[in-house]
């Protein structure tokens, strides 16, 4: 049984490591404008940073390497492993196409079919159960780890809340350097990071919520991976709609925005107060 303090000495040693990975971007921001390789190279690296910065810490402090929630959990499970895959698609459906509907122009959808998006659907679930084991390097330090140090200290609902405002800031370097390479100016990539950011953290409450409810890191790779993927696979089905280029939806669509994943986290911090924190979450080990 470790003590506040010592949960809290690992804490620190993990967020300072991981966010050291940030430096990256700043030592690496010329070469990786000139190199595309070298840019890949970075972003690896920061990527897996979370993962590496808890190995670090477990064998700096001499905590070892159990407990590391490498573990499916079926048993019980497969409702939240079924909820990580579907809940991003519909968040961004919503957010794609509400706003359409909304405006009174459901008739660009009319190009869609249900053979589009059960492809989208099943391809999407394919590369789930491959490409989606990369973001282990991501999830055994902030889901795995964080989690697991941040409970003590704040309970469990601080914790969700926590992780993903921390999430969130990691993310910042990574998206400014996106946007700044791609041509953008300085206020228009704290523009678009910014509204990102929103979305990150309010998701990483679901994120860190999932882990408490099943006591394992996957069904958050799984529902990261498809946040990724899934806006991809949207934008692709409604490029088979008949939407005019200059089509402007106005304000609706900036609510729209990040309204799912406000309601998302809003959601799943109620649950977590009805559920009575940390001991009501934690399955039996």
């Amino acid at each position: 049984m470790t003590t506040k303090k010592e949960d809290a000495k690992r804490l620190g040693i993990y967020l300072l490591i991981v966010f050291l990975s940030m430096l990256l971007f700043v030592l690496f921001r010329r070469p990786m404008e000139a190199s595309t390789t070298v840019y890949f190279i970075i972003f690896d690296l920061f990527s897996f940073s979370p993962a590496i910065a808890s190995l670090i810490t477990r064998a700096v402090t001499k905590e070892g390497f159990r407990d590391m929630e490498l573990h499916l959990h079926l048993a019980g499970n497969i409702r939240w492993y079924l909820l990580a895959f579907a809940l991003p698609m519909i968040c961004f459906s919503v957010k794609f196409f509400l706003p359409i509907i909304l405006t009174g122009h459901a008739g660009w959808l009319a190009g869609l079919t249900v053979q589009d998006v059960l492809s989208n659907v099943l391809t999407l679930a394919a590369l789930s159960a491959v490409t989606s084991v990369g973001l282990i390097g991501e999830e055994l330090g902030w889901r795995g780890y964080l989690n697991q140090k941040l409970e003590p200290l704040l309970g469990t609902v601080g914790t969700c809340l926590a992780g993903g405002i921390v999430w969130g800031l990691w993310h910042l370097p990574m998206d400014l350097v996106g946007c700044l390479n791609s041509g953008g100016t300085i206020s228009e990539a704290f523009t678009i990071c910014g509204g990102r950011m929103l979305a990150l953290t309010f998701y990483g409450v679901f994120l860190m919520w999932l882990t408490k409810k099943t006591d394992s890191v996957f069904p958050a790779v799984i529902a990261h991976h498809v946040f990724n993927e899934s806006q991809g696979a949207l934008a692709a089905l409604l490029s088979q709609c008949p939407i005019p280029e200059d089509a402007d939806l106005g304000v609706i669509a900036d609510v729209f925005a990040h309204l799912p994943m406000i309601v998302v986290a809003v959601l799943f911090m109620i649950l977590l107060l009805r559920d009575g924190g940390s001991e009501a979450l934690r399955p039996a080990r």
